[in-house]
């Protein structure tokens, strides 16, 4: 019995990727993904998605610094500046401010409205500097709770996120509807680092978001992440 439901598992699995594959492939969609690791979803395993410009330990700060200095690593001997992955992007991916947040989750309650309202305006001039350029779809991905409490915190900060990807006409991703207080989903207790059931639960989430606006996508380098 465990056997079929396996089976049957990455079968509909399989099935949730045939879309992935499409987009980029059929469609020649060049995908990029900015900001903190929750972004750089390993179950978005395709050769284009470009994750040049992730690391687990950005803060808001720095991914608006990289973006407004047009910052430049490089790669296979190449020098590549993240404006040029901006230009390039047909989709863009954005999780950015979770390392912010749980900084300072534990301070008084009081100043932690203020302090959002910093990690949001500088949010919204990471918009401003990436809406320079020509997207298909840009998806904004939320912020998520570990913990037992401050969710008057978490619920204030994605109402507002959610305004502003409105208001640039973005897709706002509501991943903490299916990672809030799920331990099951993370690398440790109270911590917001993702497992790998974790990123498989975005990465479908994602699926479906991007079903609703390319309706011919296939699987690719799936079966490797077993």
């Amino acid at each position: 019995m465990k056997k079929i439901i396996s089976i049957l598992f990455l079968f509909l699995l399989c099935y949730a990727c045939y879309y992935i594959y499409n987009i980029t492939e059929d469609n020649n969609l060049y995908m990029v993904a900015i900001g903190d690791e929750i972004a750089a979803n390993p179950f978005l395993k395709d050769n284009k998605m470009n994750t040049d410009f992730i690391n687990k330990d950005y803060h808001i700060n720095d991914l608006l610094n990289i973006i407004k200095y047009n910052q430049e690593i490089t790669k296979n001997n190449k020098e590549i500046s993240i404006h040029q992955q901006l230009k390039k992007a047909d989709v863009l991916i954005i999780s950015i401010g979770m390392n912010d947040i749980y900084y300072k989750l534990d301070d008084d309650p009081k100043e932690m409205y203020s302090y959002l309202n910093d990690i949001l305006n500088n949010y919204e001039k990471i918009l401003n500097e990436i809406n320079k350029y020509d997207y298909k779809n840009v998806y904004i991905l939320n912020y998520y709770n570990t913990t037992n409490k401050y969710n008057d915190l978490f619920v204030y900060t994605n109402y507002k996120l959610n305004k502003l990807a409105n208001k640039y006409h973005y897709t706002y991703i509501d991943i903490a509807k299916i990672l809030n207080n799920k331990q099951e989903y993370y690398q440790k207790n109270n911590d917001f680092n993702l497992n790998n059931n974790g990123y498989r639960q975005i990465f479908e989430f994602l699926v479906e978001n991007l079903k609703k606006t390319w309706y011919n996508i296939k699987c690719v380098y799936y079966y490797d992440l077993y």
